[in-house]
Parts: structure tokens; sequence; C-alpha cells
């Protein structure tokens, strides 16, 4: 089943749940971004769900349009959009102050894993398989 995409600012954004140390939580205004390698998450909102930085969470400084962030790495159990999951996510975690109301980013990294196709003229995502 495909998911439609709606826009915000002029970018591709949907809806996605996730699912972190066995609790579930629904995330709004999620940008697909095909050029960006990985998926981040706003700190806030996840902390809904017990994602909070500790001393064994590898961090990073990425760089992008928006400039550039610290962020530390959770692993999830699962993040999914529509019918489509990816099992076990590696996801950054970070302030996301890009002056755009977004509560995160998925990247390339669940683009390919989800095998997933985004389709500009009719504004779905649906899967290649």
């Amino acid at each position: 089943m495909a998911v439609k995409l709606r826009l915000l600012y002029g970018l591709p954004i949907v809806d996605i749940d996730v699912i972190f140390d066995g609790r579930k939580l629904h995330i709004k205004n999620v940008l697909l971004d095909t050029g960006s390698a990985g998926t981040i998450l706003d700190a806030d909102v996840v902390s809904e769900i017990g994602v909070k930085p500790e001393g064994t969470d590898k961090t990073a400084i990425i760089h992008g349009v928006g400039g550039t962030e610290i962020v530390f790495t959770k692993w999830f159990d699962s993040v999914s959009l529509g019918d489509w999951f990816v099992k076990s996510c590696k996801i950054e975690i970070g302030v996301m102050d890009y002056g755009i109301d977004i509560q995160g980013i998925i990247g390339f990294d669940f683009l390919r894993a989800a095998k997933l196709v985004i389709d500009t003229d009719k504004m779905l995502v649906y899967s290649s398989m």
C-alpha cells in the first residue's frame, strides 16, 4: 500500500512510527530526504519514550544544508512508514533546529533498507518489491 506524501515548505513530508526499548511513538512531520545519508529524529520528541543521551552512545558532528549539529546515536527496535518497516535501526538524535517545523528526517539508509520508491508525479511512496 502506498503512502501519500504531503508538502510542507515545499518539502516531502510523512508520518512514521518508531519503537524504542518496546515503547512505540507516532512522529509527525518527518522529511523524506534522499540527500541525507542517515535518519535523524528530534531529541525532544523521542524523549517521550525514554530516548536520552548516555555515556556509551556514539556521538558525531553532522553537516547539512541546515547547518552543523552534534548528535548521539541510538538503536531503535524498528522504524515504520505505512506498511514498511526496518528492524534494528541506527538513528541519530539531535536538536534539529533548522527553522522549519519538522520532527525528523528519513534518510537514504531507511529508504534503501525498506526498498522504497518515491513517485513525485503521484506524490506517493511505495515498495519496489
